[in-house]
């Protein structure tokens, strides 16, 4: 008998998450107390941008969460990423997705409710206990959600068929921390999954979209390349047993010249 889980989680400042590109400095993982390991990846490209003006871009997020014994980690109930204040978000024109059209779907349907809202994609590793203990690979697909209290959302439906059908539709709203350096925060409150045993221990996604509104160029991120040639962004972490892990990364950016104005 084939089982679904269904997973509504709140997440905030966008998004979040995925295929590592060169000149990156690797995040590093971080023990804690109770032996959870976490890092978190997050890239721009491309890495040559403007000093002043900032320009499309592509945003790239991978946060794993593993167990320095090998066993099963706490499953994570709380996470926060801040990501460098010289990232933007634009959602101006863009269509919108409810997460109710997302739930009990597969990527197929989900594409097809909401296609016109994709803003990215990626994929997802998350451990089921079901009398054996499962590893379960997820496709991810990113949507433009509707915004809630003015604020841009970002949902991120992850699908698996094996070894049962799964459904994870996480409900993210973006702020503006506009501190320390940082920009966007991203908030996540999960919940149980699984019962509260299963544990997502991968989850990647790459955000690119670009479209035109009232005939003008618009990027879901954007980005600029700072003095200090670096972009940063951090992560914390709060798991189920109430320990809380805070992760960090970095990336080198190129600076080029401003564009000609028209």
């Amino acid at each position: 008998m084939r089982k679904r889980f269904t997973l509504i989680a709140g997440l905030a400042a966008v998004v979040a998450i995925a295929i590592p590109v060169s000149a990156a400095i690797a995040g590093e993982t971080v023990t804690g107390p109770d032996g959870n390991t976490q890092s978190i990846e997050a890239t721009i490209t491309p890495k040559a941008l403007y000093k002043k003006t900032f320009s499309p871009a592509t945003l790239s997020v991978d946060v794993k969460t593993g167990s320095s014994s090998g066993g099963i980690p706490s499953p994570a109930v709380h996470d926060v990423i801040d990501f460098d204040k010289n990232l933007t978000l634009a959602t101006k024109g863009l269509p919108t997705c409810n997460a109710s059209q997302l739930q009990n779907t597969s990527t197929e349907v989900a594409e097809k409710a909401c296609g016109k809202a994709k803003i990215g994609s990626g994929e997802a590793q998350t451990l089921l206990p079901l009398g054996t203990l499962y590893n379960e690979p997820t496709k991810v697909t990113a949507f433009n959600g509707a915004p809630q209290g003015g604020k841009p959302v970002v949902l991120l439906h992850a699908y698996g068929t094996s070894p049962v059908q799964t459904t994870l539709v996480l409900v993210g709203t973006v702020s503006n921390l506009n501190k320390e350096g940082y920009g966007p925060r991203l908030d996540v409150t999960i919940p149980p999954l699984a019962g509260g045993v299963g544990v997502i221990t991968d989850f990647q996604v790459k955000i690119n979209k670009t479209w035109t509104y009232k005939g003008k160029k618009m990027s879901f991120i954007s980005a600029k390349c700072p003095a200090s040639k670096k972009l940063k962004y951090r992560g914390a972490f709060t798991y189920k047993d109430g320990t809380t892990i805070e992760a960090t990364h970095s990336q080198a950016c190129a600076p080029k010249a401003e564009p000609k104005k028209k």
